[in-house]
C-alpha cells in the first residue's frame, strides 16, 4: 500500500481525501469536511463508475412495495449503513492517548501502560472463533506480532503500535475472548506493557484522534463498498418473505472476502 508514502506530502493540518485510500486519486485534500455529497469531485467520480447502460439514481423507477423484492445493492448499502451509523455515533474515552492504527494506550502508574484496540476494529472482529496471544514478559518492538484473531475466513494479525516490555496479557480474554468486541476500552484491554515516554512520541490526543476516526470511517465505507462491487455474479434481487436472512455484511462478503477487508482496517493509519 501507499498509504505511507502519500501522508508525507499531505501539509500539516489538511485533510485527505478519501478517494486518495481508495486509490482512485493520486493527490487531492478534501475542502468539504468529508461532506462527500456536496463535493463535486466525488460526484464526478461516482458518475464515472457507474456502468454505462445504468441510468442517473433519479430516474430509476421505485420498486413498487407489493413487490416485497429489495435489490441486493440496496440490502448491503442499508446494512452498511446502519453498522458505520452506529460506529460514528461513539464517543472514545477521554482518559488515554491513541496510535496510529487502531489502538488506545493508558497509563496506569509511572512507566506502566494498558494498550488496546478502538471500538471500529473491534466491530469488525466478529464473528471471532478464537484468539492467540504471544508470550510474556517479552521485550517487542514496534510492528512486531503479538496476538491475533481467527475469524471464519482466516486470522488476522495485529502488531505492536509501540516498542516495549509485555509485563502481562489481560488474563480474562483466555477464558472470555469475547470482551475483545464487547467492551474494547475497558474489560476487553490486550496488554499491560512498561515503555519509556520517548516511546509514545507517535501518539495522538483523544481530540485530534476523534477528528481522524471521522476520516477513517469514510474510508472504510469506501472500502467495504468497492469491495461489494468486485462481487460476482451481482445478486440481483432478494425476497423480504421466503428466502435466507442475510443481516450483516460479514455474511454478504463471506468469510474469505471479509477477512481480507478487516485485515486491511486492522493495519490502516487513522
Amino acid at each position: 500500500m501507499n498509504n505511507q508514502s502519500s501522508n508525507s506530502v499531505i501539509p500539516e493540518g489538511e485533510l485527505r481525501c478519501v478517494w486518495m485510500d481508495a486509490g482512485i486519486a493520486e493527490y487531492k485534500l478534501c475542502d468539504q469536511e468529508f461532506r462527500c455529497e456536496t463535493c463535486a469531485f466525488h460526484m464526478n467520480v461516482t458518475q464515472q463508475k457507474r456502468p454505462v447502460d445504468t441510468p442517473p439514481a433519479q430516474d430509476v423507477p421505485p420498486v413498487s412495495a407489493e413487490s416485497f423484492m429489495i435489490t441486493a445493492d440496496t440490502l448491503f448499502n442499508n446494512v452498511l449503513k446502519k453498522r458505520l451509523d452506529q460506529l460514528r455515533a461513539v464517543s472514545i474515552p477521554q482518559d488515554r492517548v491513541y496510535s496510529r492504527g487502531q489502538f488506545w494506550i493508558q497509563q496506569n502508574d509511572a512507566g506502566n501502560y494498558r494498550v488496546g484496540i478502538n471500538h471500529i476494529l473491534a466491530n469488525f472482529f466478529q464473528p471471532m472463533l478464537s484468539i492467540v496471544l504471544s508470550k510474556a514478559p517479552a521485550v517487542i518492538h514496534r510492528l512486531d506480532p503479538f496476538f491475533w484473531i481467527v475469524l471464519p475466513g482466516g486470522a488476522v494479525t495485529l502488531r505492536s503500535p509501540i516498542e516495549a516490555t509485555v509485563t502481562r496479557f489481560n488474563p480474562a480474554l483466555h477464558h472470555h475472548p469475547q470482551l475483545l468486541c464487547a467492551s474494547p476500552f475497558d474489560e476487553g484491554w490486550i496488554m499491560e506493557i512498561t515503555a519509556k515516554s520517548k516511546g509514545l512520541n507517535r501518539v495522538t490526543s483523544p481530540s485530534d484522534t476523534q477528528r481522524a476516526l471521522k476520516r477513517t470511517m469514510h474510508t472504510i465505507e469506501h472500502i467495504l463498498k468497492q469491495t461489494y462491487q468486485h462481487l460476482q455474479p451481482a445478486a440481483g434481487t432478494t425476497l423480504f418473505d421466503g428466502g435466507a436472512g442475510i443481516s450483516s455484511v460479514e455474511n454478504i462478503l463471506g468469510p474469505a472476502l471479509y477477512k481480507e477487508v478487516v485485515n486491511r482496517v486492522a493495519h490502516f493509519p487513522s
